[in-house]
């Protein structure tokens, strides 16, 4: 079965977990915006981040609405103070947006995977991309650890953009390029559309796991500290493991994925 859920079922998962807190109550409280990339929204990492931070939120005494949108254009609006922050981004994130501020601890960790195919090699981390040959590789637009880490890499590296994992997989498979690299879950979902059944496409290796962070703009820095130790809490007493089980079975009915 498919990771992908849909956004009325995660805005229910959501509503389940809130505590028990009527609708009523709900209604009154101050919503924190926050984005995410669309890529990730209708997965079960969304599904799970999406819980985590709704019961966050609501222990400090705010609702949450997650709204979904290309990478880059979810950097632009955070970027601009346009939405209160973004729920899934790298540990070292805020370097390059100073006006982000960093919730911690991590929520959960992500994997960077390159993918191609079984005849291929690659070696092992960012650098054994580029160890055999000089590929032509590409990543999901917005994605700024990938854009960081492929940029160093040889000038003889070809690299470029897609706007979403469906159009980097379909020039993979057409092999108009000769790597993907991107987080695994996303990629994975999108090879489960039909048209990659028969593609042989795999991950070849996993070039970097990182913590994953919620970040909020300085001009809401007021939140940042209690939903630190609301998010601390959380994983001290389950609830995010909870969350992570819950997500798993609503999408798959019991299969695991992780």
């Amino acid at each position: 079965m498919s990771e992908q859920i849909s956004r009325s079922r995660i805005q229910s998962l959501a509503a389940v977990f809130l505590l028990g807190l009527a609708p009523p109550v709900l209604a009154r409280l101050p919503k924190l915006v926050l984005v995410t990339a669309e890529d990730v929204e209708d997965s079960i990492h969304g599904a799970w981040l999406k819980m985590i931070y709704a019961d966050a939120c609501a222990r400090i005494g705010h609702g949450m609405t997650l709204q979904s949108y290309p990478a880059r254009r979810a950097t632009a609006m955070s970027d601009a103070a346009m939405v209160d922050g973004e729920i899934n981004r790298v540990s070292n994130y805020g370097t390059l947006h100073p006006d982000m501020i960093r919730i911690d601890p991590s929520h959960f960790s992500m994997s960077f995977c390159a993918y191609g195919y079984p005849s291929q090699r690659v070696g092992e981390g960012w650098r054994g991309l580029a160890e055999f040959g000089n590929p032509r590789i590409e990543y999901r637009n917005g994605v700024v650890r990938c854009r960081e880490m492929l940029g160093a890499l040889s000038p003889t590296v070809q690299v470029s953009v897609a706007n979403n994992a469906t159009l980097a997989l379909r020039k993979l498979a057409q092999r108009r390029t000769d790597l993907y690299v991107d987080i695994d879950r996303v990629v994975e979902r999108a090879l489960l559309e039909p048209e990659f059944a028969g593609a042989g496409i795999r991950p070849l290796s996993v070039v970097e796991t990182v913590e994953m962070h919620c970040y909020i703009h300085r001009s809401k820095r007021e939140l940042v500290q209690p939903l630190s130790l609301a998010l601390a809490t959380m994983l001290r007493d389950g609830s995010v493991e909870r969350y992570r089980k819950a997500a798993i079975a609503a999408a798959s009915g019991g299969r695991k994925y992780f």
